[in-house]
């Protein structure tokens, strides 16, 4: 199926199974650097310039073998439970103690923790979809559903906070409860150290376990009699990851670029985090190097480290100020994806529709309007423009949100879908149909963008409107933390 631009669906499919036959695509992993070496070889092929991989130094985290068991009077039976990544492992024998239970919506602990194995429920916020579509710069959404989403905002951890204080008052181990998570996953992989000051400040081994077992577990820790066994074994060695990057020249008339990106790494197999966004990518930079001139300079780049704090992003913006400096605009493209909820038996099924789309940009008139023209004439339905600072936050919840807080303007294309960080993320998720959509119409986007000047691209239209974001961001913090008495990540 070829759409406009010559992009065609089984071809930049393919390429997302080539990336989910790998498995886990984690920083410094085997899979992952193999992953790195596919996209590298890739870039040449489709005949990027100055193709290279920029290394990056990591402690490389593994957990070779994990369990934990929970019961009562040394009689343990084992729960499903998956290892918290970047977590202390434990000794070779693991660890056994008392359960002690922790209200996630208490303002004081009082319970003593020393020497325990501290159990919370971790939820998610709702999403206010109302707010988002009331503040957002446009929509294209002809069916009227993105009102419907009932979504948790999957990437904010309620309750998070509580590890760190177990850590301070002497527990030896965590056990959070995935009180929140659709479709009933305990293998999530997170927090992995986004915006976190160290990915590897966490002293406890702690373990993440469903809802369905939630009940059985706050029951024993809130006995006072119930106990745990915790293992999880591994490496915690230095390693490498690498930023892959190649280059599109433009045609000399200016020394300014564009940078197109998506993060290469995965948690699991991960098709749609992020195989689907690296070949979108991938399809776009074989279309501007075979096909379309461009008056700046294009930087592919496919950044490593996502889920070790965003390193790749941060560490290519710290190492190359010089194309900081330069870069009119930074668009970056994640998740393509089918929505999926949760049916009465608590099965994730598909609803039958895209997953509701949010696209950030900057804070002007003219740049939302050509993203939502390319948008509309392509048929990328289900898509709210929203500002790039706004309640969601100081920068775009994104793998470019780095790039705003550069003070480079980004035009960031991400959805959410329920299964995002879990194993449950899979082939049949990946929204084949709407892959070559939306490679189309970031196609138009960065064309349209290329001929327009830093200033235009930059500009802020409203500085009430703007002023107006900051207060709505500093609102829903303070809704969400308690006023930053409960910490969220």
């Amino acid at each position: 199926m070829a759409l406009l631009h010559g992009y065609d669906a089984d071809e930049i499919y393919a390429w997302v199974e080539d990336q989910a036959r790998m498995g886990p695509r984690r920083p410094g992993s085997p899979a992952g650097l193999a992953n790195e070496a596919y996209l590298e070889s890739k870039l040449r092929e489709v005949g990027l310039e100055k193709v290279r991989a920029e290394p990056i130094p990591i402690m490389h985290w593994s957990s070779d073998d994990h369990g934990l068991e929970v019961g009562r009077n040394h009689v343990l039976e084992p729960v499903e439970a998956f290892p918290i990544p970047y977590v202390m492992h434990t000794p070779s024998g693991g660890i056994e103690a008392p359960l002690v239970w922790a209200d996630p919506k208490a303002l004081r602990h009082t319970d003593d923790w020393a020497g325990r194995v501290v159990v919370t429920d971790i939820g998610f916020p709702d999403l206010d979809l109302n707010l988002l579509l009331r503040i957002g710069l446009g929509r294209y959404d002809p069916e009227d559903t993105i009102r419907l989403v009932n979504h948790p905002a999957t990437w904010v951890r309620l309750g998070w906070h509580l590890y760190h204080l177990a850590a301070r008052r002497g527990a030896v181990g965590f056990v959070g409860i995935l009180r929140d998570q659709p479709g009933a996953a305990c293998r999530m992989y997170a927090p992995y150290g986004f915006k976190e000051r160290d990915i590897l400040d966490k002293p406890l081994p702690g373990f993440w376990v469903s809802k369905l077992d939630g009940a059985r577990l706050k029951s024993l820790a809130q006995s006072g009699t119930g106990r745990a066994h915790l293992n999880i074994t591994g490496n915690r060695k230095p390693g490498l990851t690498h930023n892959i990057v190649g280059e599109v020249p433009g045609d000399g008339s200016t020394d300014e670029v564009m940078v197109l990106s998506c993060h290469h790494d995965s948690p699991f197999e991960s098709p749609v985090e992020d195989g689907s966004g690296v070949a979108v990518v991938l399809a776009m930079a074989r279309h501007f190097a075979a096909h379309q001139p461009l008056r700046r300079r294009l930087i592919v780049l496919f950044t490593a480290g996502h889920f070790y704090g965003s390193i790749g992003t941060r560490t290519f913006i710290r190492e190359h100020p010089d194309v900081v400096r330069r870069t009119a605009v930074e668009i970056s493209i994640e998740h393509i994806a089918h929505e999926a909820m949760e049916d009465a038996s608590g099965a994730l099924v598909p609803t039958g529709q895209p997953e509701a789309t949010g696209i950030f940009v900057p804070l002007n008139r003219a740049v939302a309007d050509a993203v939502l023209d390319a948008v509309r004439r392509h048929d990328v339905r289900r898509t709210v423009l929203l500002p790039a600072e706004g309640p969601l936050g100081p920068y775009p919840p994104t793998d470019g949100g780095d790039w705003w807080e550069a003070g480079v303007p980004v035009v960031n294309h991400i959805s959410n879908p329920v299964y995002l960080l879990t194993d449950d993320d899979a082939l049949h998720w990946v929204d084949k149909a709407r892959l070559p959509k939306v490679a189309a119409a970031f196609t138009d986007i960065l064309t349209h963008l290329d001929h327009q000047d830093r200033q235009t691209i930059a500009a802020v239209d409203s500085r009430p409107y703007h002023l107006l974001m900051k207060l709505l961001r500093h609102i829903t913090y303070n809704k969400t933390t308690l006023f930053g008495l409960r910490p969220v990540y």
